[in-house]
C-alpha cells in the first residue's frame, strides 16, 4: 500500500466532502475561486462532476453482483457475498469496522497523541520498559494451558484480519528513523527514552497501517484501515483469499494442496524468510506470514495435510467427482473443523464458562443452527485487530524445541528470537522432525496471559545482523494509537464494565500495577486499550480479565451469527444432519496425531496433560465416517 493509495485517501475525502455540498454552495465555491465568467463556470463545473464520476467508479465499491451465490454451497474465495443483502461484508480488502468511533487528535487521521488534558501520551517504549517488563526478566508459566493456545490463537488471527501497512513507491519498504525522514506522512515512530536499558537509539521504526477506500456506500468519515483478507473463519490462511492465491496453492489435478518433498509445504517463490540451512526454503501458503514462526507454521501445514487427507477419503466415496468438486467439498470440512475446534476447544480455554453462555458461542451438541443474522457484520473490527487479540503476545515461550517421543527428552532449544521468520525447525531432515516439534507444543506450558512480556519479543523482535530489534509491545500500544482506538475507561463504558474516575479505584486491576499506570499516564482516561486490557485480572476460569472477555465474546458472536455458511446451519449453506454428525466428532488432538504423527495425544490439547486429560492412542479418537458423503 503505497503511497498513491494514500493520496487516493485524501482526494476521496475531498470528492466526498464536495459531495455533501448541495448545488447551490458548488455554484458558490466554484464561481468564487476558479471561475470568471458564465462558459468557464460551465465547463469547470463538468470538469468536477467526470473528475468525481471518475474517483467513484475506480476507489468506491460498486453493486457487487451476486448471482447464484444464494444457491451455491461453497463460500466465495474472497468472502464476497457472504451476506446478500451486504455483500461486501466481511469480504477481503474492505475497511475494518468498529465498536466505537475512532478518537484522533485531528478528528479525521492524525494518531491519538495527546492526553485529555493537553499535554503528550507517554513513550510506548516506556510503558513497555514499566509495565511489560517481567521482573528478572523471566516471564510467567501458566501451568494449565499449553503452548498450542498461542499457536493456534496466532493461527486464527491470521484466518481472520491482515492490516497492511502503507510502502514507498514501488512498494518498497519505508524508514522512518533517520535523517530526512521528518514529516512523512506514513511514519509514526516510537521515541526511546534517553535512559532505556536496552536501545541506544532514539527511535524506533514504526511505518502507519494503510488507510482503507470507503467503505459501503463511500460516506465521508475518519480514516479507516484495510483488512486485506477475509473476516471469517473460512481457512483463508491454508487457502488463500483471492483467486490467484488459490490457484497458484492447489493442485488442479487432483483437487488437493501443493506440497513439497516430505509432504511439507510448497516453497515459496520469494525468499521472504532465513535459512539455517542450503536446503531450507521459505514456505508457501494461504497466508504470507507463515514463516514468521515455527509453530504458526506447524499449524499451516497440518490443514494442508489434512486437507489432502480428506480429498483422498471423498474420492473414495465418490470416485466421479471432479477435482474441483472434492477441493471444495474438502475446502468446506476444513472450515468447518476450524469453526469447531476454535469455538469448541480454543475460546473455552480463554474465555470462562459464563462468558461463553452470556456471548452466545457455546456450540450445539445436535441439530442444527439457526442463529444467522443479515443485519450482523461479521467483519473483525479495529480494536480486535489493533489491540484486543494482541493479548496473545504475552503467551510467548522464550524458547522451541522437539519433544522427543519419550515425553521427555528436550533436544535442540531454539531462543525465540533466533527463530523469528526461520522455518528450519520445521522442515530440517525433509520434515522427520515435525512430529516432535509438535509433541512439544501439546505438550510444553504456556506463558500466563499478563501484562509481562518475554524478552525475545519486548527487546529482540525481528532483530537484524547489527543487534537491532523492536518491542512487540511498544509496537502495539503504538497500533492502537496509529489506528486512533479510544482509550481503555471508553471500552469499559461500552462493555457496560464499572469505570474508573482515579487510578487508585481502577477495577480488576492489582495495587501494583494502578501504581505503575499512575506513573505513567496523566490521567485515568488517558490509558491505551492494550495497557489497560493486559494488566487486568482474568476472570476465574479464563485467561484474560473482563474487558478483553466482553470485546472477544463479541467479536466471536458476530463471526458466528454473521456468517451465512456457518457450519451448524442448515440449507445448501451447510452440512447434511448425517455429515455434521460426523463433524461433531472431530478434536483438534485427533487431526494432529493423524497428520504429524503425534501418538499417543491428549483429548484436550489446549490443555497439559493430567489424570483428567491422559495421553490416548490416536486410534481412540472417533473420526469422521466419509461414507455419509456417497
Amino acid at each position: 500500500m503505497g503511497k498513491a493509495q494514500y493520496c487516493v485517501w485524501l482526494v476521496m475525502v475531498i470528492i466526498l466532502a464536495v459531495d455533501a455540498m448541495s448545488k447551490n454552495e458548488i455554484d458558490k465555491a466554484v464561481k468564487s475561486s476558479l471561475l470568471k465568467g458564465e462558459n468557464s463556470l460551465q465547463q469547470r463545473k463538468e470538469e468536477l462532476r467526470q473528475f468525481r464520476m471518475n474517483v467513484r467508479s475506480q476507489f468506491c465499491p460498486t453493486d457487487i453482483d451476486c448471482g447464484s451465490a444464494s444457491k451455491s454451497p461453497y463460500r466465495s474465495i474472497d468472502g464476497r457475498c457472504n451476506n446478500l443483502v451486504h455483500p461486501s461484508w466481511g469480504a477481503a480488502i474492505t475497511p475494518q469496522p468498529r465498536y466505537l468511533p475512532a478518537e484522533y487528535d485531528d478528528g479525521i487521521s492524525t494518531p491519538r497523541n495527546r492526553a485529555k488534558n493537553g499535554s503528550p501520551l507517554p513513550s510506548p517504549r516506556r510503558i513497555s520498559n514499566n509495565l511489560f517488563r517481567a521482573p528478572g526478566d523471566c516471564t510467567e508459566t501458566d501451568h494449565a494451558r499449553t503452548l498450542m493456545v498461542m499457536a493456534w490463537g496466532q493461527f486464527i488471527d491470521h484466518d481472520l484480519t491482515h492490516t497492511p501497512t502503507m510502502k514507498g513507491d514501488g512498494e518498497v519498504p519505508i524508514t522512518c528513523c533517520g535523517e530526512n525522514v521528518q514529516n512523512r506522512p506514513q511514519c509514526f515512530p516510537i521515541s526511546i527514552p534517553s535512559d532505556d536499558p536496552h536501545f541506544d537509539d532514539s527511535c524506533m521504526e514504526f511505518v502507519r497501517s494503510a488507510p482503507s477506500p470507503p467503505g459501503d456506500g463511500c460516506q465521508l468519515g475518519p480514516q479507516e484501515q484495510i483488512n486485506q483478507i477475509t473476516s471469517f473463519i473460512d481457512g483463508g490462511s491454508v487457502y488463500g483469499s483471492s483467486k490467484e492465491k488459490m490457484e497458484e496453492l492447489k493442485n488442479t489435478d487432483t483437487g488437493q494442496m501443493k506440497t513439497s518433498p516430505g509432504d511439507l509445504l510448497p516453497p515459496a517463490v520469494d525468499d521472504t524468510c532465513e535459512s539455517s540451512a542450503e536446503t531450507d526454503f521459505c514456505q508457501n501458503a494461504g497466508d504470507l506470514r507463515v514463516n514468521e514462526i515455527p509453530s504458526l507454521g506447524g499449524n499451516h501445514l497440518l490443514f494442508v495435510r489434512e486437507h489432502n487427507r480428506i480429498v483422498g477419503e471423498l474420492r473414495k466415496v465418490q470416485p466421479k467427482w471432479s477435482s474441483l468438486k472434492l477441493y471444495q467439498e474438502a475446502r468446506k470440512i476444513i472450515g468447518a473443523l476450524l469453526q469447531q475446534v476454535t469455538y469448541g476447544e480454543f475460546l473455552p480455554s480463554i474465555l470462562s464458562k459464563q462468558e461463553l453462555e452470556n456471548h452466545k458461542l457455546k456450540l450445539r451438541n445436535s441439530g442444527f443452527s439457526n442463529n444467522y443474522d443479515s443485519s450482523k457484520n461479521p467483519a473483525t473490527k479495529n480494536a480486535f485487530n489493533a489491540a484486543v487479540f494482541r493479548f496473545g503476545h504475552s503467551l510467548i515461550p522464550p524458547n522451541l524445541a522437539y519433544l522427543l517421543y519419550d515425553f521427555m527428552s528436550r533436544v535442540n532449544s531454539t531462543t525465540i528470537e533466533s527463530i523469528f521468520f526461520n522455518p528450519h525447525l520445521l522442515i530440517t531432515e525433509g520434515g522427520r522432525r515435525v512430529s516432535d516439534l509438535a509433541r512439544f507444543i501439546v505438550t510444553s506450558n504456556s506463558m500466563k496471559v499478563d501484562n509481562q512480556l518475554e524478552g525475545a519479543v519486548r527487546d529482540h523482535l525481528f532483530e537484524n545482523a547489527h543487534g537491532k530489534g523492536m518491542d512487540l509491545g511498544a509496537l502495539n500500544l503504538q497500533r492502537g494509537r496509529d489506528h486512533g482506538l479510544p482509550p481503555y475507561n471508553a471500552w469499559r463504558k461500552w462493555c457496560g464494565l464499572t469505570v474508573a474516575t482515579s487510578f487508585s479505584n481502577l477495577p480488576d486491576i492489582t495495587d501494583e500495577k494502578k501504581a505503575v499506570l499512575a506513573a505513567l499516564y496523566s490521567g485515568v482516561d488517558d490509558i491505551d486499550l492494550f495497557a489497560g486490557g493486559v494488566a487486568e485480572t482474568p476472570l476465574d476460569g479464563a485467561a484474560v480479565g473482563p474487558l478483553f472477555s466482553c470485546i472477544i465474546g463479541n467479536q466471536f458472536r458476530d463471526l458466528k451469527d454473521g456468517d451465512r455458511y456457518w457450519y451448524e446451519n442448515r440449507g445448501v449453506e451447510g452440512f447434511k444432519q448425517a455429515q455434521l454428525r460426523e463433524i461433531r466428532k472431530v478434536k483438534l488432538a485427533k487431526i494432529v496425531c493423524t497428520n504429524l504423527g503425534v501418538d499417543p495425544i491428549q483429548p484436550d490439547v489446549f490443555h497439559v496433560p493430567s489424570p483428567s486429560n491422559n495421553w490416548q492412542s490416536c486410534s481412540q479418537f472417533p473420526e469422521i465416517d466419509f461414507a455419509r458423503w456417497r
